[in-house]
């Protein structure tokens, strides 16, 4: 057999090879897991929690859903709103990860405002730390 040939044969044997392996141990496609959910829901702020460190910010929100006092995430920091504002907040309900616990998770996180700038187009609103 020519070296050509022998090294065609290898690449083969291996893809082959890594094929099976992965096939395998392929882990179970996400649509097994259970689905999660969301809604949207207009609540008053009760507290504004902000932290600043150089030129890096957080932003939060104390609120009250359903009874229960929850803090509101603002990843982005892309809100300004104050104690008394309404903020429209995507509450989420997700399946533990893997199912490995017998309770699922919630996530509370703002939704932008909406603030038209010139020619009518949305415009992020200036963050002011606390």
């Amino acid at each position: 057999m020519k070296p050509t040939s022998i090294f065609l044969l290898a690449i083969a044997a291996f893809a082959l090879l890594t094929a099976r392996a992965f096939s395998a141990s392929d882990p179970q496609p996400a649509s097994a897991a259970a689905p999660g959910s969301y809604e949207t829901a207009e609540l008053k702020v009760l507290k504004v929690f902000s932290a600043k460190d150089g030129e890096s910010i957080f932003l939060a929100y104390l609120v009250e859903w359903k009874g229960q006092e929850v803090i509101v995430d603002d990843t982005l920091a892309k809100t300004n709103y104050r104690a008394g504002d309404m903020i429209t907040v995507l509450v989420m309900k997700q399946p533990y990860p893997q199912g490995k616990a017998a309770y699922g998770l919630l996530h509370f996180t703002v939704t932008p405002q909406k603030v038209k700038g010139p020619n009518n187009s949305p415009e992020p609103t200036p963050i002011a730390v606390h």
